[in-house]
């Protein structure tokens, strides 16, 4: 076990002109125990991955069809500019869905009220439908991971995301402010 405040040779110090705070293991660099990013990140990646399994197995849904679904359902009207800045999709994913998603009935086309050159898209009665029964599906799947933990404890941890997601977007905000401020 190396000791010292040398890194390893295969590994460049990011800062060159300064010598690390202190050893290489002590740092933790290599393991991800006490980081709130990777842990919130698996467990983001794992739900949506079961969710889109599921909806896939059951509706036949590609991904980006499945947040089609699932957005439109909460956003409507909204167009495919919106709708992909919303998925964090290119556009041309989103209009493949939606024409995917057309030919099923699942979404209808309509003009916008503000802008006649855009298309305002919806669920139809049939996409609101199978909306709702993704949502069940979720709500069954949230209760299964949640079973066995108090109501206090529950509302303890929703809690506590909400604050550190507050959290996390207002250091982006700084990061972001920070950054402008030596731009100009």
């Amino acid at each position: 076990m190396k000791t010292s405040n040398e890194l390893p040779p295969m590994i460049s110090n990011p800062l060159p002109g300064k010598e690390p705070a202190g050893s290489f293991e002590a740092l933790d660099v290599r393991g991800q125990e006490g980081l709130l990013a990777p842990r919130v990140a698996a467990l983001g990646k794992a739900l949506a991955r079961a969710s889109q399994l599921q909806a896939r197995m059951q509706f036949g849904f590609s991904q980006t069809e499945w947040q089609v679904v699932r957005l439109l359902a909460d956003f409507q009207p909204v167009s495919i500019r919106k709708l992909a800045s919303l998925a964090m999709v290119d556009a041309a994913q989103i209009s493949r869905a939606i024409g995917v998603l057309t030919r099923n009935g699942l979404v209808e086309r309509g003009t916008s009220a503000r802008d006649s050159r855009r298309a305002d898209l919806r669920l139809s009665p049939l996409g609101m439908e199978t909306a709702v029964t993704l949502r069940q599906l979720s709500r069954q799947r949230n209760e299964r991971l949640l079973d066995g933990y108090s109501p206090e404890r529950i509302t303890g941890l929703f809690e506590m995301l909400e604050v550190l997601t507050a959290r996390a977007m207002r250091e982006e905000m700084d990061i972001a402010e920070g950054e402008a401020s030596r731009e100009t």
